[in-house]
């Protein structure tokens, strides 16, 4: 029964995260129609598509944002920046140098840099994308690193997240829709029993009740026996999949770590049990005791003295069920480095004051888009009103269909057994409608301006010049001008880079082996291998490589470092030479500062030939 209990808390949190992602599930979906235009039908609304089929009327599609979204996904892709590992310290820099050999080897055939681009037209479309970092057997066993694009519809964020952080979530889910033969691939153990998918709503716990009263009593999502109440939640029965639910947690849990009170540094790993800890503290001050006895002459720093403290650490666990089927249950994270494996990114998150908005460029021009659809559905129609050379048949002496007829598509209709003057029975009908036509073009000419304000690829971001006379200082100065709207979409996704390649490092360290790293390097780095000693620190100086190297950022965004570097280019193209040195410094080139160099001096040559040459002019003045 307490498993039972267990599991219906576990629907309880499913359906809090369901509900608290469900504005913005149901807003991507209708952001990414607008996009891809949903076969013709996309940008328009059910019931209007309804009115405009009663009412023989087309429903146009004009896409204006499938351009935007191109034109801003377009610029990333080529403005990618690159990554390089720095040392903070000097004697860091073998390290570093292994590190950024390993993260180009995970890079190769830019299949990174191919999937930040994916993830950030996701967080375009849909204001939401992620990035899934695993470790799966690979090679001969050995753990291979693994990153990939995660569908924003199979993400719940935690419904009291308030920034974009995940390391201060509480929790963080994700839905697959599997098949019985792939549920039975992944998880045999506890799906040896099924026979059919529906089978995952019969619950495999033990349902046995605290006395005998009420055992068919219904308790929350459950009965006591019998199948989970609305388990077509989790059962597709027309592709025969069911949902399967994987939540991460972090808790605060209370643990005893080891610390040096001469340095104040603590241990990597605390202990559940105090003695546990006690009997390593003892065996570090026997092991210091016995290198002092063994080396009386050896200059040995000050005595460390080891202690025992208790610490609040966040711990993250994984669980995992599907239907009234509990998969895993709180297992510890299998990652060293304790973050939840998947790593968002936002292209807007606001915080609205006690609620966040998570969006994308799209989701402020849906409104513009459906103006002009609207707009040129209404101007055609009019248009396809008019009459063709037909007329409306006054007195009522015609049918329904008759009139239909010869006002819509300009038909002459007889009547049978009509006597009298023709004029008399029918009038033609008026044009005055038509100038109505110069009003919705003009609504829809301002609902495509609107759309290029609101996303900020205006003209000049798109390459289409003010005018003909406009110069080129002048294009590259509105470009510039323009890249700023730009600016806080590519820091967020420079801040997703720099934490997917810290988990991947995390992961290099506690899954890698030596012989794999060396193998990997030396076809990174030309057959040149790092010594033992290097790849060793790497390995087992988890903690302290946190600290000794970091991911380059320089002072600016790198991806606006590389959009910079290249407006600089295009100056320099035009004539402005002086600023190839600030061109230098804003590029990647891995020999800039050699180049820099090199400029320097010869700069200063030709300084010390031109005070030479001055004083051999002021000499002969003189003489």
């Amino acid at each position: 029964m307490r498993d039972l209990q267990r599991l219906k808390e576990l629907y309880e949190v499913f359906d809090a995260m369901q509900v608290s992602n469900k504005s913005f599930m149901d807003s991507a979906k209708e952001a990414a129609s607008f996009y891809t235009g949903g076969f013709g039908e996309g940008q328009w609304a059910q019931e209007d598509l309804q009115k405009l089929r009663r009412e023989n009327r087309p429903p146009l599609q004009l896409n204006v944002i499938l351009p935007k979204v191109n034109l801003v996904t377009g610029i990333e892709r080529q403005n990618r920046s690159s990554w390089k590992a720095l040392p903070v310290e000097p004697q860091d820099e073998d390290e570093a140098n292994l590190i950024t050999a390993l993260l180009f080897h995970l890079d190769m055939n830019r299949k990174l840099q191919n999937l930040f681009s994916r993830v950030h037209k996701d967080g375009t479309i849909t204001g939401r994308g992620w990035i899934d970092v695993f470790v799966e057997p690979g090679r001969d066993f050995l753990g291979e690193i693994k990153v990939r694009r995660e569908g924003w519809q199979n993400v719940l964020m935690d419904p009291e997240a308030d920034t974009p952080d995940t390391g201060e979530w509480m929790r963080l889910g994700r839905t697959k829709w599997l098949s019985l033969g792939r549920l039975k691939s992944l998880y045999p153990d506890q799906f040896a029993d099924l026979k059919k998918i529906e089978d995952v709503a019969l619950t495999d716990l033990d349902l046995a009740a605290a006395s005998d009263v009420d055992v068919h009593k219904e308790m929350g999502n459950f009965y006591r026996s019998g199948e989970v109440v609305g388990a077509s939640r989790f059962v597709d029965p027309t592709a025969r999949k069911a949902r399967v639910v994987e939540l991460w947690e972090r808790e605060w849990t209370r643990e005893h770590f080891i610390v040096n009170s001469r340095t104040g540094k603590l241990s990597p790993q605390g202990f559940e049990r105090k003695k546990d800890a006690e009997e390593v503290a003892r065996s570090l001050t026997s092991s210091q005791a016995e290198f002092r006895a063994s080396s009386p002459m050896a200059q040995i720093p000050e005595e460390d003295v080891f202690d025992v403290i208790v610490r609040s650490v966040p711990k993250t666990f994984m669980t995992v069920f599907s239907g009234a089927r509990m998969i895993l249950d709180k297992v510890p994270n299998p990652y060293s480095h304790n973050e939840f494996p998947l790593v968002p990114y936002f292209y807007y998150f606001e915080d609205v004051g006690g609620a966040v908005e998570t969006f994308g460029l799209v989701e402020n021009m849906k409104d513009p888009q459906r103006e002009k659809d609207k707009r040129r559905s209404q101007a055609l129609d009019i248009m396809n009103r008019t009459p063709k050379g037909g007329g409306v048949f006054a007195g009522g002496k015609v049918t329904s269909d008759q009139m239909n007829d010869a006002s819509s598509s300009g038909k002459w209709v007889s009547v049978p057994g009509f006597r009298g003057n023709v004029r008399e029975f029918m009038q033609q009908w008026s044009t005055s409608h038509l100038a109505l036509i110069n009003t919705v073009v003009g609504l829809e000419q301002a609902a495509a301006m609107d759309a290029k304000e609101i996303s900020g690829a205006t003209d000049p971001l798109m390459g289409i010049a003010a005018g003909s006379k406009e110069s080129g200082f002048a294009a590259q100065t509105r470009i510039r001008q323009g890249m700023l709207t730009l600016q806080e979409q590519m820091e967020n996704l420079d801040s997703t880079k720099n934490k997917v390649l810290s988990l991947c490092i995390s992961n290099m360290q506690q899954f890698y082996t030596r012989p794999q790293i060396m193998r990997i390097v030396g076809n990174q780095m030309g057959g040149e291998l790092p010594s033992n000693e290097v790849v060793q620190k790497f390995l087992s100086n988890f903690e302290g490589m946190r600290f000794d190297v970091v991911l380059d950022g320089g002072k600016n965004s790198p991806t606006m470092k590389a959009m910079k570097a290249d407006q600089v280019g295009e100056l320099i193209k035009m004539g402005f030479q002086s600023l190839f040195p600030l061109w230098l410094e804003l590029s990647d080139l891995e020999s800039k500062d050699e180049i820099i160099a090199k400029m320097e001096e010869e700069r200063a040559a030709q300084m010390i030939m031109q005070q030479v040459q001055q004083g051999i002019k002021q000499g002969g003045a003189e003489g």
